[in-house]
Order: C-alpha cells, then sequence, then structure tokens
C-alpha cells in the first residue's frame, strides 16, 4: 500500500501548513562597489553584524548589477550599498519589492522574513 507521501508534502506547503527555510542565512550582501571602496564596505559589513544580523560581504568589486543577481539567487533580501563616493549616503535595497532607500547601518533594520 502506498499512501503518496510526496502528495501529501506539496499539499501541506501549498496550504502553508510547513514552513520553508529561507535559501540562505544572510539578511543582507553588501556590495563592493570599486577596489578602492573596500574598506568602507568592510566596516559596513562589521558595523551590521555587530547588530547581530547575517552579513555576507561580496568577495570582490565587480559590476553593482552582478552583485545584485548574486544575492537574488542565494535569496538574500536586501542588498546594502556603501557609499560609492566620499560624502554619498549609505543605501539599502529590498528585493522583494525594489525599493531602494537612504539608510543609516548604525540604525537600519530588515524587515522580519
Amino acid at each position: 500500500m502506498s499512501i503518496g507521501l510526496t502528495r501529501i508534502f506539496a499539499k501541506l506547503l501549498a496550504e502553508g501548513l510547513l514552513e520553508t527555510p529561507a535559501k540562505c542565512p544572510s539578511d543582507v550582501l553588501v556590495v563592493v562597489p570599486r577596489d578602492d571602496r573596500r574598506n568602507e564596505a568592510e566596516a559596513t559589513a562589521a558595523r551590521l553584524r555587530g547588530r547581530g544580523m547575517n552579513v555576507e560581504l561580496y568577495h570582490q568589486a565587480d559590476k553593482v548589477a552582478k552583485q545584485i543577481r548574486h544575492a537574488s539567487r542565494k535569496g538574500i533580501p536586501f542588498v546594502w550599498f556603501p557609499p560609492f563616493e566620499e560624502g554619498a549616503a549609505h543605501e539599502v535595497k529590498n528585493l522583494a519589492t525594489g525599493e531602494q532607500v537612504a539608510s543609516d547601518p548604525t540604525t537600519w533594520l530588515p524587515a522580519p522574513r
């Protein structure tokens, strides 16, 4: 006798009766805009981590679109842009809504998952 566990599991997921974990534990990806701005990106990642967030720092200065695509593929919900120029503002982009706003790494909080 077969009870079709695959079908039961699919039905439970579709009904929202099972909670699925996030694809990636990171809350935010900090981009590295250019090699000469890497220190700022590292400092921003450290500030966010110091506030208890799971933060991934992109491994190299690369095209911003490529870094955003990396976050999207991994299921990271937010992308943090440290200042691209001296004196510019930090910004954070919500990948679910597409909204990008100026933010402060000492006060910003990600939306709960």
